[in-house]
């Protein structure tokens, strides 16, 4: 459901009328603001890790991408908020040339100058540069740089914009309740009940996994990421 089909629904729900608004009126706005608001407590709920917000270096395309002569540090992208494991760099043909462990910035000062590892240096808020060690080999400019992190989630601005969770319904419950809650509907509680329900059953599934695959991705890259804790694995 793309945020014009959540409105509808939300605005069914508020005032149980046939004909929606247009995405300029004012009640698409104030919704917009309400969906956004959803969005960020269900990125934020109960320290989740969710999969849909799981991506790669070069699937999200928007840091660097490739090893550059006498290059050590290059840009990530802005959204990322915690990467863990190993970087790849990787040939054209995507044969895996170079695997870089990450390391947590405090450990750097322990290593030596020849040892091949890389790092994130910054924080979730101001962005990450990834710092590699040690200064590129002739046969490695050129090759793709790749690694997975967490991001943070997109914001809905367009009627077409898709959210990135499982059950975006969560979205219009959440929205009646915050809705409700500032014209002092009585309704508020039970929306915001519907709401909870269902972001309680999104984790629940996201945390399951299947029977023959439960969902586990180990981070051995240490306990903390960058300047804040990051856990031990990704759940």
């Amino acid at each position: 459901m793309d945020l014009s089909a959540l409105f509808q629904q939300y605005y069914f729900q508020y005032r149980t009328e046939a004909k929606t608004p247009l995405p300029a009126s004012d009640e698409f706005i104030i919704f917009t603001g309400l969906a956004n608001e959803a969005i960020n407590r269900w990125a934020n709920y109960d320290n989740t890790f969710w999969k849909e917000l799981y991506t790669t270096n070069q699937i999200d395309d928007s840091g660097d991408t490739n090893i550059a002569s006498a290059t050590t540090q290059y840009e990530t992208s802005a959204n990322m908020r915690i990467a863990g494991g190993f970087v790849r760099l990787f040939d054209s043909r995507g044969n895996t040339q170079v695997r870089l462990p990450i390391l947590e910035p405090q450990d750097v000062q322990f290593q030596n100058d020849i040892t091949n590892y890389a790092w994130f240096q910054g924080d979730p808020n101001n962005g990450f540069n990834l710092m590699i060690n040690p200064n590129p080999i002739s046969s490695w400019v050129g090759l793709n740089i790749d690694y997975v992190f967490y991001n943070k989630p997109s914001l809905l601005a367009n009627p077409t914009d898709l959210p990135q969770m499982s059950q975006p319904y969560f979205i219009v419950h959440r929205a009646l309740a915050n809705r409700f809650r500032g014209s002092r509907n009585p309704y508020y509680q039970a929306a915001k009940n519907d709401a909870e329900d269902v972001l309680k059953t999104m984790q629940m599934e996201n945390n399951s996994g299947n029977w023959s695959n439960p969902w586990s991705l180990a981070d051995h890259s240490g306990g903390t990421f960058g300047s804040e804790s990051s856990q031990v694995a990704f759940q």
